[in-house]
């Protein structure tokens, strides 16, 4: 045995001895007595310039002790937390192996492995000394150092200290507990392989009895191993955390003067960005990259950290709402940012891949980037992302939480990351998903695009941002042909079709329509919509939604608030007409659904569509989107026309691309099928952001006409005078079975008896002053009620004589119909001959009823002075047959024709 382990198998015992002898009760004064931790030049001056290489790093702390100078309980395990930004690269020298470190009680580890040397102090005046060596790092670790103390093993594993600074932890839990520490100094070096510490370099003897310890030199190539943090102003704080086996524990923390210098660090980072696809309006992958020289030169000092980033995409390239298909969030607690653990993040929240370049780990360290829970992330926003490193290998675990901030105008994407952890870093590399369902979205149109950095070092405000920009280029349409330089040169031919589901004659039937565009084409801003003849709703029973409740509805527009839709709709059910499903994105469109209401009048329009979607998709809630459509009705003809308000373009900051929109109005006997078969269509036209139409045409066409039946009733009676010259009242009153087929045209011819009186003739209201209701009394002929069952109340209104405006002599005869719409049914005065008579008649013919079903019309016009129909001869003695000429025509080309004899006033003739 040689002399040295001789005496170390003596002051093992003494020490063991001693422990069995210490009084109990000495745990409870542990503690740390001093400590130190400084940064020197080689001239044992502090090292206080910011990024330089110091020539040694001295910890030195020296535990509490007892009179008899023994200490106060035995150390087991020790924590050193470096300042931030204060780091080692266990990279710039060979590492030395597990097996040569602990070979034979001794190290047999080679002398350009050595990074410094540790001096320890024990009860009973021990002392020992030996080398600090670069060991291959325990898995798990981001880097291994070993020393012997007294034959034994110490290992000092080195963490990140994840959820706080991020700065560099030692700790060691191998201490020797037999030995009874009282003082360790270790001395590490800046630059190990440096020759002025071949004097204290432990390098392996030829002759194994020998001491260890002779001079030797390094040939390992020169680099840094220590590296100053790159911030100034603030004191370098180093804590020491010390833990003994009887279960005490302290702490210290040493201050030492601040670094200075910060404006001369390099700092010059450069950025890259490219879609994984060059065609425009489609969904895109991102490579979005960071590259910071770095400065590991002898004699040179570092370059500065990087602290916060600005990254801003270029205006155009947006975030794609197909992304949120099947896509969830991470929520506070599974990224757990302040924790020491790495992230659980759901893989559905996972969005692309990081890969970080440190040149102090000889491996890329992998990473994460996961999609931050809407409102509970820590900016509180709607979009917010977090990055994350997990490295198996070196215990490397990093969590970064970046906000990001999309133009609400434009969609813009700006995104940013503040206090990066200050470790030095060449390349960071972040991969953004692609393919159908992409975060992202390409411009619009062709083009050069620039993304920009604006990056802000650790050692500002001494040291400056820097800017930062890279550009790519669109060079391809979406779907081929030529590359749309402005929007306007976008395809606009979008996709149309529309009709009811069952397009049986005369039978409520859900009416569908869909409206779609490619990517690359003009987007949706606007649709007008002309339904055909016929096509009716049956607004009976429907409630309407309020303007209060529609306006709650529109209160409903902030993040979060959709689901208070879904939870509550706005819009009572009663007024619900079916459903709206709006497919947004590029790609594989995302759809959500929303709903219909009816409404009342509307920009002029007597009723109105209001379709309230809560723009709930995936993880994302941005609140509630209200259009509404103003349903005009043809005064004539009763065919309804759609005219929506702007569809919005972007919501949020979110451009919504909308690709589809498909309404469906099923409620239980709404939409009513025309009773006339022959070919119409339905038309409209979608509006583009930049105002361009594109016209819409669908095919309709209902069957089944020829069956309907069509039987309808009239009777007729004067009523009031029945003298030569006088002027009877006529009640008319009109039938029809329901399920029948509509009216097409009526015609009714007078008995030669009836004339029309000349002064209402020449007095007609003009057409101008019909269309502004200031109708003169005497053009006034009657009044007119017509039911149907497809309004709650029936439409009421006055009949007036109102010019025509054209070739014929007399005028129009109108019913100006009032109620939940406005109608307005014109028909034209004329005369005719009977057969064998040269007796004139007097007939009035309305050619063009619409195609909407009437149960019952009662038409009476005015006798007396008001009168409009003349006697020519006493009713009651006349021999002149009392009967009308009438002729009635169903919208399925059915006619029914018959002369009903028309009751007077006249006394009943005395049976003799």
């Amino acid at each position: 045995m040689s002399a040295r382990k001789g005496l170390s198998a003596c002051l093992c015992l003494a020490f063991a001895l001693a422990a069995l002898l210490a009084p109990a009760g000495a745990e409870a004064d542990f503690g740390i007595q001093s400590f130190s931790a400084i940064a020197t030049n080689e001239d044992a001056s502090a090292d206080s310039l910011a990024g330089s290489h110091p020539y040694e790093y001295t910890v030195s702390f020296t535990m509490n002790q007892d009179s008899e100078k023994r200490v106060k309980g035995t150390l087991s395990e020790l924590f050193l937390d470096l300042p931030a930004g204060f780091v080692g690269d266990p990279t710039s020298l060979p590492p030395c192996t597990r097996a040569a470190f602990v070979f034979n009680f001794v190290t047999t580890c080679p002398g350009n492995t050595q990074v410094g040397i540790v001096e320890v102090e024990f009860n009973g005046g021990g002392t020992g000394g030996a080398g600090l060596y670069n060991l291959t790092p325990t898995p798990g670790s981001a880097a291994t150092l070993g020393t012997h103390i007294d034959t034994h093993n110490a290992l000092q594993d080195a963490s990140v200290r994840t959820g706080g600074d991020y700065g560099v932890t030692i700790s060691d839990l191998t201490l020797p507990t037999i030995l009874e520490i009282q003082s360790v100094t270790a001395r590490i070096w800046g630059l190990p392989m440096a020759k002025a510490h071949d004097s204290l370099r432990f390098c392996i003897p030829e002759d194994p009895e020998e001491a260890q310890f002779q001079d030797c030199s390094s040939d390992a190539t020169p680099a840094p191993f220590l590296t100053l943090p790159t911030r100034c102003g603030d004191p370098l704080q180093t804590t020491l955390r010390v833990r003994s086996v009887e279960g005490g524990s302290d702490a210290d923390t040493f201050a030492s003067q601040a670094l200075k210098g910060c404006e001369g660090l390099g700092f010059e980072p450069q950025i890259k960005a490219k879609p994984e696809t060059a065609a425009a309006d489609s969904p895109t992958g991102l490579a979005v990259g960071i590259h910071l020289p770095q400065n590991n030169q002898v004699g040179a000092r570092s370059s500065a950290h990087l602290k916060d980033t600005v990254v801003t995409l270029p205006a155009g390239m947006a975030l794609n709402p197909s992304a949120a298909i099947g896509r969830g969030a991470c929520s506070l607690a599974e990224i757990d940012l302040k924790g020491p653990g790495p992230a659980h993040c759901p893989d559905a929240s996972k969005v692309g891949t990081v890969s970080v370049h440190t040149p102090l780990v000889d491996h890329p360290l992998p990473g994460s980037v996961y999609l931050a829970r809407q409102g509970e992330n820590p900016f509180g926003s709607l979009l917010g992302i977090y990055v994350t490193v997990d490295d198996p290998l070196t215990g490397v675990v990093v969590k970064l939480a970046g906000e990001v901030i999309p133009d609400p105008l434009t969609g813009q994407l700006k995104t940013t990351f503040k206090d990066n952890p200050q470790v030095p870093f060449e390349d960071f590399d972040l991969q953004f998903f692609g393919g159908a369902r992409a975060t992202l979205t390409t411009p619009p149109t062709c083009g050069p695009y620039t993304t920009t950095a604006q990056m802000t070092p650790w050692s500002a405000p001494q040291g400056k941002d820097a800017a930062a920009a890279d550009s790519f280029a669109i060079t391809a349409a979406a779907s081929g042909g030529p590359c749309p330089a402005s929007e306007a040169q976008m395809p606009n031919a979008p996709a149309f079709e529309a009709g009811t589901t069952a397009p049986l004659a005369g039978s409520y039937s859900p009416f569908v329509m869909k409206l779609s565009r490619e990517n690359g084409s003009q987007r949706l801003s606007a649709l007008n919509l002309n339904l055909p003849a016929g096509l009716a709703a049956k607004l009976a029973g429907v409630s309407e939604c309020s303007e209060p409740q529609i306006a709650a509805a529109r209160a409903r527009s902030q993040p979060g608030e959709g689901a208070l839709e879904l939870a509550s709709p706005s819009c009572p059910q009663s007024s619900e007409l079916g459903t709206v499903n709006v497919g947004a994105g590029s790609g594989a469109p995302i759809y959500v659904g929303g709903h219909a209401y009816l409404a009342g009048p509307y920009k002029g329009a007597p009723l109105s569509l209001v379709i309230i979607t809560p723009a709930v998709a995936g993880p994302f809630d941005l609140g509630v989107v209200v259009v509404r459509s103003a349903l005009f009705v043809d005064e004539t003809t009763a065919e309804v026309s759609a005219k929506s308000d702007p569809i919005p373009q972007i919501l949020q900051g979110i451009p919504l691309a909308v690709r589809s929109i498909a309404v469906r109005l099923d409620r239980s006997q709404f939409s009513l099928n025309p009773t006339n078969c022959d070919a119409k269509q339905i038309s409209g036209e979608a509006i583009s952001p930049a105002g361009a139409p594109a016209a819409l045409s669908a095919p309709f066409r209902v069957a089944g006409c020829r069956g309907l039946g069509f039987t309808p009733k009239i009777s007729l009676a004067f009523k009031g005078a029945t003298k030569r010259a006088r002027h009877p009242s006529l009640h008319t009153v009109l039938t029809l079975p329901q399920g029948q087929a509509n009216f097409g045209r009526v015609s009714v011819t007078l008995p030669s008896t009836q004339f029309v009186d000349q002064n209402h003739v020449g007095n007609p209201c003009t057409r101008p002053a019909f269309a502004a209701e200031r109708c003169p009394a005497i053009s006034e002929l009657g009044t007119v009620t017509a039911y149907t069952p497809l309004l709650d109340k029936p439409l009421t209104g006055k009949v007036y004589f109102r010019a025509n405006g054209g070739a014929r002599t007399l005028p129009d005869i109108v019913a100006d119909l009032h109620g939940q719409i406005h109608f307005v049914l014109v028909g034209f005065l004329d005369t005719i001959h009977k057969k064998g008579s040269e007796q004139a008649r007097v007939r009035t013919t309305f050619a063009q009823n619409p195609d909407a079903p009437v149960s019952k019309v009662l038409l009476t016009l005015f006798g007396g002075k008001r009168g409009t129909i003349v006697n020519s001869q006493n009713l009651c003695k006349t021999r002149v047959p009392q009967t009308a000429i009438v002729k009635l025509a169903g919208q399925n080309g059915k006619t029914h024709d018959s002369e009903p004899k028309i009751a007077n006033s006249c006394p009943k003739k005395k049976k003799k």
